[in-house]
């Protein structure tokens, strides 16, 4: 097979290689799409319920200091009546260092059950946005899984389309030229390029006159010594406008 005949199955496959990669990019980002919104949920779903369970958890503590406090209040009148009932001053003052005690710990229960019902009332608050976030997340998600998965399955089967064509097209070069390209386009996502007049269409820049009048003849291809991609003459009047853009 003369390069002739390859340049055309060559420029080809990389068409269609561009037209894949473009396919597999959409196709990633809808699946990541879907998967980002799914897990998001999924996370707003266990934050709820986590926080759920801590503000069960205060409302139980919240109950108990309650108790306690009760307690603790009574406690006090009992004190007072010891020390209105008290006969001596040692009674008095033993009387009085309890109510001050009791009145002690009464007032930092009360701080505790203060900071709890905050701590609680934040909470409860958390969960509130919370939920309203895993709604908006979910009809969201509601609202676009069909047409996302519509357009997955048109995209699925252009890339089938596309790997059919491309299957093909490997199939009508040498093996040894189809690994060239391999090879080349691990590192560039256009591995061909031309040239008309001695520059290289993919780096633009000029290649050696030794080699650009070797590569008119079309006896094999080379590679640019820039950009190492496959490198082949083509007339300037058989030269489309289907060039590899240089960034690539």
């Amino acid at each position: 097979m003369s390069i002739r005949d390859q340049i055309a199955p060559l420029e080809e496959l990389s068409a269609l290689d561009v037209d894949l990669k473009r396919v597999e990019e959409l196709l990633e980002k809808h699946t990541k799409g879907l998967s980002g919104m799914r897990s998001e949920v999924k996370e707003l779903e266990d934050r709820v319920k986590v926080d759920r369970e801590t503000v069960t958890s205060m409302d139980k503590t919240k109950n108990e200091l309650m108790s306690e406090l009760r307690q603790m209040t009574q406690q006090i009148e009992r004190s007072r009546e010891k020390l209105s009932r008290s006969r001596n001053e040692r009674e008095s003052n033993a009387a009085q260092r309890e109510m001050e005690e009791l009145r002690k710990l009464h007032r930092d229960r009360e701080e505790d059950l203060e900071r709890l019902s905050s701590a609680a009332d934040a909470a409860k608050s958390a969960i509130e946005d919370a939920e309203k976030k895993r709604a908006a997340v979910s009809s969201e998600l509601d609202g676009s899984a069909d047409g996302i998965a519509t357009s997955m399955s048109e995209l699925t089967a252009d890339k089938k389309r596309l790997s059919e064509l491309r299957a093909r097209a490997v199939a009508r070069l040498p093996v040894a030229l189809y690994r060239r390209y391999e090879s080349i386009r691990t590192r560039r996502p256009v591995a061909i390029a031309r040239t008309h007049d001695g520059t290289c269409n993919g780096c633009r820049i000029a290649v050696p006159p030794m080699m650009f009048q070797k590569m008119r003849r079309q006896e094999e291809f080379e590679q640019c010594p820039m950009c190492r991609r496959i490198l082949y003459y083509v007339p300037l009047e058989a030269s489309p406008a289907s060039q590899p853009d240089p960034s690539r």
